[in-house]
């Protein structure tokens, strides 16, 4: 009987890894998984931001829209509830003794031409409020201004151009201020 022996061998050109390569692996993970750690805040404060700006965003189109609402023979007008005009305050709506010029907050232009409501310049009575949104966690008043022009007729008030601006304040990274602009004809 002829038993034969396994023989072994050993491969000399296979080897595993050596410790320095191991420290250089462990330093490249390292290196990407900080890299990914620094863009969970940024992208959090972001987030933030854009949630800013989409609010002020709606709440300029809510107002914007209370204010075209009105009757054009209006001054003035309030709300009950508080939202588009404080509670027990008047909202001014123009001045129709004063046709084609421009009444309530100051306004800038734009890089464009486009009207901003300057919210560097003090605030206007019966022309701006602040409101504090009652569902935001942090309690961030937005300031609310417009100016208007009104076009009118003789007596009779044909049309206003109104522009709403509303700015988040309160915030650690301050957001950019919204503006509107509409006309509104009869």
């Amino acid at each position: 009987m002829n038993m034969s022996r396994k023989r072994t061998t050993r491969r000399t050109g296979q080897r595993g890894f050596t410790l320095v390569e191991m420290l250089i692996a462990t330093v490249v993970v390292l290196v990407g998984l900080v890299a990914v750690a620094e863009l969970v805040p940024s992208s959090v404060m972001l987030n933030s931001n854009n949630r800013n700006d989409g609010t002020a965003l709606v709440f300029a189109q809510r107002e914007l829209e209370a204010l075209r609402e009105q009757p054009l023979n209006n001054a003035s007008f309030s709300d009950p509830v508080g939202v588009t005009c404080p509670a027990g305050q008047g909202c001014s709506l123009g001045n129709a003794a004063l046709p084609k010029q421009l009444v309530g907050s100051p306004v800038v232009l734009g890089g464009a031409g486009q009207p901003l409501i300057n919210f560097a310049a003090a605030p206007v009575a019966g022309y701006s409020f602040n409101f504090v949104d009652p569902n935001d966690p942090f309690s961030a008043p937005y300031d609310v201004r417009w100016a208007v022009i009104t076009y009118a007729n003789g007596p009779m008030v044909t049309g206003r151009r109104i522009i709403v601006g509303v700015f988040r304040r309160g915030m650690h990274t301050p957001s950019l201020p919204i503006t509107l602009d509409s006309i509104v004809e009869k």
